[in-house]
């Protein structure tokens, strides 16, 4: 039985599937659009991701290059697409009802990925799946209610590569102390930043790396084998740049932590990590060699595809189907299926008997797009004054003299401005800091800018050496309407205790997460799903922070908590009162 016999024998379902796997997936992307614009946005504003656009354009111009027209209609290709849009499809609904861009993502992922499992490669005989892997390394993991995975990521890279140099300068004979992820030299000190820059960091050699395996059609092993080198490289050229700061510091006098030296530095470090990639790619194609025979296409078929000259066919006679591989013998384009003599001429997507089984399909998808583009303009609407995605915000210039020389009784006794470069979402491009005699010691206050939303501040602590003890979120009774995150710490015999809130450039408070579970939290999330909160937060708008910060030899007492709840309460309206009045 040839191909177009199989296909006309068929159940009617499998028809319906032949006609219509294409068109559900594409109509289910469309209708995430609103929730992925504001994840886009949201994602431009983390250094780690700005390179995302340059990845999307590389895959559109993959797809437009690679997809021939024809379908695959083998039945492991047709499971494959009916999963992953049963996931999208999900990931869209929980997107709607929880009005959450971060799953929105989720759900324009797999059902990008579903019609990519059905568009046949021009060049092979598989599907163009694999162009979905760039796509789904931008959505962020979960990890917590806290944090995502890839905030994690970043943390323990930052705690090897500082642990790595510090070995390294070591080794070189340079004295140092390295306190979490900060390299104290005599009179010096060099902080592991988050990232260098938007392109310079660990997920832009991992996205290089999907890149290079689309580009190559390599087989899944292969790919998984060179993703997983990606942290080595990446960690690599992390420690190299941190080593060389402090050394070229010392023996040259130059500072390459800042400006165009330390970019030249970033990226020459970065070239050298794709460089190793590369190589690391052409290892596994020689490997590819030698082991193709056991692992077949599963390891991958280098020779075969590194190509995307079109592929020639034999001719055919008329109304015969296009002969394929004997492994995808069902690859076919179900518009190429001669009509039978006298059937009435319909449009493929619009004949009457599959149209009442798409509209329940066409209704839902509808409706999501309308919900979430109502969401998106009523957060618009909140927020326009505030968002301009064409234009960096500018820094609110703060002095001394913006906070009082006398604390409700603590003297003021030192200030200190600290400028950091732009992308350093960790510890922010600026803070102010001023110093304050408490009874029990030296108290710290800074004022911090700028963030992409909540910035949980614990985490930057714990980089720097403090293992975090307790973290509570106080209540509206005691937080003054504006939440207020406490944490205690503890560093070999220090002690640290301390008390931080952040606000959005509009004047309104950042909402704080608490100690909740996913389910929880998610629960609250839907209780109040239609009010102006959840909406206006979809957009994610510069965050100005304010902490304080107490050192200590032994925990402090009740007391002098307490004493510094108070006083945190009143600077933090001292601080915010005299930024807003500077805001452009």
């Amino acid at each position: 039985m040839n191909t177009l016999e199989k296909t006309r024998s068929s159940p009617a379902a499998n028809r319906w599937w032949d006609e219509f796997g294409p068109v559900v997936p594409l109509v289910a992307v469309l209708s995430a659009l609103p929730y992925v614009l504001v994840y886009g946005a949201n994602l431009w504003r983390l250094p780690h991701y700005q390179f995302f656009p340059v990845l999307v354009v590389a895959i559109a111009y993959l797809i437009w290059k690679r997809r021939s027209g024809r379908l695959v209609l083998s039945w492991n290709g047709r499971a494959v697409q009916l999963v992953l849009l049963v996931g999208g499809v999900f990931g869209l609904l929980c997107a709607t009802i929880f009005a959450s861009p971060w799953m929105g993502y989720f759900g324009f992922a797999m059902c990008f990925a579903s019609w990519l499992a059905g568009q046949r490669d021009g060049n092979t005989p598989r599907s163009l799946l694999y162009l979905a892997i760039p796509v789904a390394l931008i959505w962020q993991p979960p990890y917590n209610t806290l944090l995502t995975a890839d905030t994690i990521l970043i943390q323990q890279l930052q705690a090897h590569s500082a642990r790595l140099s510090s070995q390294w300068l070591d080794l070189l004979g340079y004295a140092h102390h390295q306190p979490g992820t900060v390299l104290e030299f005599a009179g010096r000190s060099f902080g592991v930043a988050e990232a260098c820059s938007g392109i310079q960091s660990f997920f832009a050699v991992l996205c290089f790396g999907a890149l290079l395996v689309a580009f190559f059609r390599r087989g899944p092993i292969h790919t998984i084998l060179l993703l997983a080198t990606s942290p080595c490289w990446a960690l690599l050229m992390n420690t190299i740049r941190i080593t060389a700061i402090p050394v070229a510091f010392a023996i040259f006098e130059v500072d390459l932590s800042h400006g165009l030296l330390h970019d030249l530095l970033g990226f020459g470090t970065m070239a050298l990590a794709l460089g190793l990639l590369v190589s690391t790619d052409e290892l596994l194609v020689k490997l590819t060699e030698s082991l193709q025979p056991y692992c077949g296409t599963w390891w991958g078929d280098a020779a075969d595809r590194r190509s995307d000259a079109p592929q020639t066919h034999t001719q055919q006679g008329p109304g015969e189907v296009p002969p394929s591989s004997s492994s995808q013998g069902e690859l076919v384009s179900s518009s190429s299926l001669p009509l039978n003599a006298g059937e009435t001429v319909y449009p493929p997507y619009f004949k009457p008997a599959n149209l009442i089984l798409l509209a329940p399909m066409m209704v839902f998808f509808a409706f999501c797009f309308g919900i979430q583009t109502y969401d998106v303009s009523q957060s618009w609407g909140q927020q326009k004054k505030v968002i301009d995605f064409f234009r960096d915000e500018p820094l609110i210039e703060m002095s001394f003299r913006d906070a009082p020389e006398n604390l409700l009784g603590w003297p003021q006794r030192d200030y200190v401005r600290e400028n950091r470069e732009r992308g350093n979402d960790d510890l922010g491009q600026r803070s102010d800091l001023w110093y304050y005699a408490a009874p029990f010691g030296t108290v710290s206050i800074s004022f911090d800018q700028m963030f992409p939303g909540w910035h949980e501040l614990t985490r930057c602590y714990r980089s720097a050496g403090w293992e975090m003890t307790h973290r509570l979120l106080l209540d509206e009774s005691q937080a003054g309407n504006w939440p207020i995150v406490m944490a205690e710490f503890k560093r070999g015999g220090e002690f640290g205790y301390l008390l931080f809130s952040l606000v959005d450039r509009s004047g309104k408070p950042v909402k704080a997460p608490g100690q909740w579970n996913k389910w929880t939290s998610l629960q609250e999330r839907l209780t109040n799903r239609l009010t102006p909160a959840v909406r206006g937060a979809l957009f994610g708008i510069a965050a100005y922070q304010v902490q304080i910060f107490i050192p200590s030899v032994q925990p402090l007492p009740e007391d002098a908590r307490n004493a510094s709840l108070e006083r945190f309460l009143a600077i933090r309206e001292i601080l915010w009162e005299a930024a807003e009045a500077r805001i452009p």
